[in-house]
């Protein structure tokens, strides 16, 4: 079933203090409707040798391509699971489709 994802980058913003924080904030233009699935139950890294995709535990798979999704950004679903991102991949890079590897992260609790 598709669902909904918010796209959130970690910035610098201000305290209020004069000082600065970090903190995610949403990245607007890159709301997605999208498919989510765990990365279990299959034999997959025999035939892979990625880092990044090993230590997967979700990959969303995105069915149009969507640029500006780096491993610097997290993906928060409508239950405010975080995954942080590991790896962005256009198969066969043909433009048809992105698989965004995820590894979960934690529960969203500030919103």
């Amino acid at each position: 079933m598709q669902q909904s994802f918010k796209v959130q980058k970690n910035s610098r913003m201000p305290d209020g203090e004069g000082g600065w924080i970090t903190g995610w904030i949403d990245v607007s233009s890159l709301a997605l409707e999208d498919y989510l699935d765990l990365v279990t139950g299959t034999n997959q890294t025999k035939y892979i040798h990625n880092a990044q995709i090993e230590e997967s535990t979700h990959v969303l798979i995105v069915p149009t391509v969507v640029d500006g999704i780096t491993d610097k950004m997290r993906i928060v679903d409508r239950e405010n699971r975080a995954y942080s991102v590991t790896y962005v991949d256009d198969p066969v890079n043909i433009g048809h489709h992105l698989e965004i590897y995820l590894k979960f992260s934690e529960v969203v609790t500030d919103g």
